[in-house]
């Protein structure tokens, strides 16, 4: 049976909404036994979609109809309540207040996927950091700090990251 990796993705700009497309497209010729990766929880700097039971897969205008204002102690909740396992965190995000929150997101379980455009200015120290405590929880994290021409080439290089974090923890266990 295929490991089901939950992806929780903040950000549904260009390198986001490219990476879903990605995801979508891929799983339609996926071998049985590869890693599935599902996206429970999508959310852009206001909104959050978290999955429903029975809610067909068309993210975009699930996003559209049922998203809700959310805090990112709504997503914790919600993954804990749902018992959801195999966590990875995407930031997709400019956002320099979101990478303050990676090791709250790391003490709740999710190993870290970030392309977020805010981490070539933060110091060494953070992501040495973040290393520490996602070594020491057993996960794993993964900065992308190259800037991309398109939304594909983000995409490519998250799918990617997601797939070497998803090797990384299942090594690990």
């Amino acid at each position: 049976m295929a490991q089901v990796i939950n992806v929780v993705l903040f950000g549904i700009g260009n390198a986001g909404s490219a990476l879903i497309n990605k995801v979508v497209k891929k799983s339609k010729n996926a071998q049985p036994d590869a890693a599935q990766l599902r996206f429970p929880v999508i959310t852009n700097s206001t909104v959050a979609f978290f999955e429903k039971e029975g809610a067909d897969y068309a993210w975009e205008a699930n996003f559209i109809q049922f998203a809700i204002p959310f805090k990112l102690d709504d997503v914790l909740e919600y993954v804990i309540d749902n018992d959801l396992q195999n966590l990875i965190a995407v930031d997709a995000t400019p956002s320099a207040a979101l990478a303050a929150e990676y090791p709250g997101l790391l003490r709740t379980g999710f190993s870290i996927v970030s392309i977020n455009e805010s981490l070539p200015f933060l110091p060494d120290s953070f992501e040495k950091g973040i290393k520490f405590l996602a070594d020491g929880r057993g996960l794993a994290h993964k900065f992308i700090r190259t800037g991309f021409q398109d939304k594909e080439a983000a995409a490519d290089a998250l799918y990617a990251a997601i797939l070497e974090v998803a090797g990384k923890v299942k090594e690990l266990v």
